[in-house]
């Protein structure tokens, strides 16, 4: 069976620094967002971008590297990797591997899996993970999985959705590690059950942060749009996503600038107005805990970093 697909159209909830319109990472939010798979050769990138979905990396024969949060992380050869991908990230070295594995994983779909909590912590506070144990996945089953999510039978989809969440629940049960730790990540974890109820209240609010995320966004008027007490709408808010409200807003403007930063020559005046900052104080401030160094520092880096490359 001849397991090749077509390139995929371009996503519109994708973006490249080198866009002529960058758009916040909060925007790009959807319940209608797809599940993409792809087995190719991995290409070197010469700018970051970043998009809404979970990122599933694995490289099958051969070590790669990328560029998330200024931070070179290499991705072994067999072992599964997953990011946010909302946070602004460049592959910026191939090496010898010739066959790598790349799922986006719609973050509603991630979060109504039954994952180990902690994980899902880690995830949506920026860290990369990666399993402990390689080979737990083999290009047969992604050529499959290809295949399947693009069957005109609507229950091939389904089984084909079910058996990557099982593989990712595998991966949460077999042992895993963060390779890359943000600073600003909190290592407590509820041990409560997410509800379907909870799940759709929580995508309904990040449909509406998504929507306006250019205009200034508070609690009451999130918890407004679902019809929610606003406490109870913080609350489910933090245990469906791991971090509360602001968190989410915040870490997604912090990865707005990040992108801007590092391949725009914008003032960092601007670069702030564009991120939804309203005061250049909060934004230094702001910045400073997030990354742990000045925006001026962290552009000079991330030249260097790509003079170098």
């Amino acid at each position: 069976m001849d397991f090749t697909s077509a390139p995929l159209p371009p996503d519109p909830h994708m973006c490249n620094s080198t866009d002529s319109t960058t758009r916040s990472p909060l925007s790009l939010y959807s319940e209608y967002q797809r599940m993409d798979i792809e087995l190719r050769i991995p290409e070197y990138m010469d700018a970051c971008h970043w998009h809404g979905q979970v990122e599933v990396n694995v490289p099958f024969d051969g070590d790669v590297e990328y560029l998330i949060n200024n931070e070179v992380v290499q991705i072994k050869q067999g072992h599964i990797t997953l990011f946010w991908a909302c946070t602004p990230h460049q592959l910026t070295c191939p090496g010898s591997c010739s066959n790598m594995a790349i799922f986006n994983l719609p973050m509603h779909l991630f979060l109504s899996w039954p994952l180990d909590k902690q994980l899902i912590n880690h995830v949506t506070h920026g860290m990369v993970i990666k399993s402990l144990a390689a080979q737990q996945l083999s290009p047969f089953e992604v050529r499959r999985w290809q295949q399947e999510i693009n069957s005109p039978n609507e229950q091939i989809r389904q089984l084909a959705i079910d058996e990557i969440g099982l593989m990712l629940k595998r991966f949460s049960l077999s042992g895993w590690q963060p390779i890359l730790v943000n600073k600003t990540a909190r290592s407590r974890s509820s041990g409560n059950s997410v509800s379907r109820h909870a799940r759709f209240y929580v995508s309904q609010m990040l449909e509406f942060i998504g929507a306006n995320h250019d205009r200034p966004l508070t609690i009451e008027s999130v918890a407004e749009h679902v019809k929610l007490n606003p406490n109870y709408a913080m609350g489910i808010f933090q245990r469906v996503m791991q971090l509360t409200m602001k968190q989410y807003i915040t870490a997604m403007r912090v990865n707005h600038v990040r992108a801007l930063l590092s391949d725009t020559d914008k003032s960092i005046l601007d670069i702030a107005l564009t991120a939804g900052f309203n005061s250049s104080s909060s934004f230094y401030s702001t910045f400073n805990k997030y990354v742990g160094m000045s925006p001026q520092h962290y552009r000079k880096l991330r030249q260097q970093r790509g003079t170098i490359g």
